[in-house]
C-alpha cells in the first residue's frame, strides 16, 4: 500500500533545489515555507527521501503521513 507523506521545509525552494524532487508535488504554502508531497511505497523510499533532503543540506519542520486516500480496511473486524 502506498502511503502519502507530507514534508515541510521552512524556506521556500530555488529552482535547483526543486530540481531534486522532481517525483513530489512542492507547494509553497507561506512566503518562506514548501510543503513536499508525495507517495512513498514502503520503508526504503522514505529513507531515500530523508537521505536526498540531508544531503541538499535542508532542514524539515514538520513531517507527516496523510491517511488519504482513507483505508478503512484497518477497521474490518
Amino acid at each position: 500500500m502506498m502511503h502519502r507523506y507530507e514534508v515541510r521545509l521552512p524556506y521556500a525552494l530555488s529552482d535547483t533545489l526543486a530540481a531534486a524532487f522532481p517525483e513530489y508535488e512542492l507547494v509553497q504554502v507561506a512566503p518562506a515555507q514548501t510543503l513536499l508531497v508525495g507517495e512513498l511505497r514502503d520503508q526504503t523510499d522514505l529513507h531515500a527521501l530523508l537521505a536526498r533532503i540531508a544531503d541538499l543540506g535542508l532542514e524539515i519542520a514538520e513531517f507527516r503521513q496523510d491517511n488519504w486516500p482513507f483505508d478503512d480496511r484497518q477497521f474490518d473486524g
